[in-house]
């Protein structure tokens, strides 16, 4: 029995050393070691045997537990930024409503705008926020939406952010680090709208995708494809994975540089955690920590498959309250829609 504890203890505390290696490695930005974000995908999946370690030692010798204790401190945040703990709060009439969704260039499902707008109008969105937009064939939703800005200009294929609320600047973002022309380039934008408690700068991005798709992930029958299909999928990660981490600088800057309480949201391709989620909280809140509640998984073709990643994302400046933040089961795209309900009244205002 000896033995055996003394195995169960070095098992511990490499268990232990493995999750903070992990952690670390996830914080380094990708643009300097591609591949290096699945990490933060790998991070919540050790609070298992973290959970039945801690059991065990608290029955058998509670002091041993403690490397436990600090193991799951390590992946409590990645694992509640993507996992809904909350319950709804009650809705009022002057909330005001954001929705992101990568729209997959309403490729989706036949009559993908006119449901998406159906969608939006049920569910009150005041503000829509989309990525991967074909602008010739969105008017069914932009109907519904007064104010409007695409970017990049003259572009079908664009990001766009669609309200209810006056738009009173506005303008196209570039990667400009990023050295290949095109969408992933362009994919960003912001636009100052006033709400009816404050102007906010809304920043609106769509990192580069990973180029993951259902067949990627497709079941195989044998060693040697396993050994093939996973080589194929972590080529892809990591080939897109720099772009990804010189993307994250820029929004770094620009939610610095924002004159306004910010708003930033998206489609960022990966889980909150890792370099870029972690230089924002420095400047913002993610409510989905407190608030989120609902649906699990934005990414549908991985939520079908048991992998509920969320990797929309919507965080905000502290000047701005938010009651509440859910993910949508709705299948027009192979994203699903990802809501946050902001407050009419300014946190400061109600600590008085």
């Amino acid at each position: 029995m000896k033995k055996r504890l003394i195995l169960l203890h070095w098992f511990n505390l490499a268990l232990t050393g493995v999750t903070l290696a992990t952690a670390i490695g996830s914080l380094i930005p990708s643009q300097y070691f591609p591949g290096i974000s699945v990490l933060t995908l790998l991070l919540p999946l050790l609070v298992v045997p973290h959970v039945i370690a801690l059991v065990f030692w608290l029955r058998i010798k509670a002091k041993k537990a403690k490397t436990n204790l600090i193991g799951l401190l390590i992946v409590t945040v990645p694992l509640i930024a993507q996992w809904p703990f909350a319950r709804a709060q009650e809705s009022t009439d002057d909330e005001v409503k954001l929705a992101t969704y990568n729209v997959r260039a309403f490729y989706q499902t036949n009559n993908a705008p006119q449901e998406i707008g159906n969608w939006t109008q049920e569910q009150a969105i005041d503000i829509l926020c989309m990525q991967e937009v074909r602008r010739n064939a969105a008017h069914a939703i932009a109907q519904h939406y007064p104010f409007r800005t695409y970017a990049p200009k003259g572009k079908n294929y664009s990001v766009a952010i669609y309200s209810k609320y006056p738009i009173i600047k506005h303008a196209p973002l570039v990667y400009s680090s990023l050295t290949t022309d095109g969408y992933a380039k362009t994919s960003a934008q912001y636009a100052d709208v006033v709400l009816p408690f404050d102007t906010v700068r809304i920043l609106n991005v769509h990192l580069s995708s990973t180029g993951l798709q259902d067949q990627d992930m497709e079941l195989v029958h044998s060693r040697d494809e396993l050994l093939e299909a996973g080589q194929f999928v972590l080529d892809k990660l990591a080939s897109t994975d720099k772009n990804r981490g010189l993307q994250a600088n820029h929004i770094v800057d620009w939610v610095k540089e924002s004159p306004y309480p910010v708003i930033l949201t998206g489609d960022f391709n990966g889980v909150p955690g890792g370099n870029l989620y972690w230089r924002l909280l420095r400047h913002l809140k993610d409510p989905y920590i407190i608030n989120g509640y609902g649906t699990m998984g934005s990414f549908e073709p991985l939520a079908r498959r048991g992998l509920f990643f969320k990797i929309d994302w919507t965080l905000h400046s502290p000047e701005i309250d938010s009651k509440g933040q859910y993910i949508e089961d709705l299948s027009l795209s192979d994203h699903r829609p990802l809501i946050t309900r902001f407050s009419p009244s300014l946190p400061s205002l109600q600590k008085d």
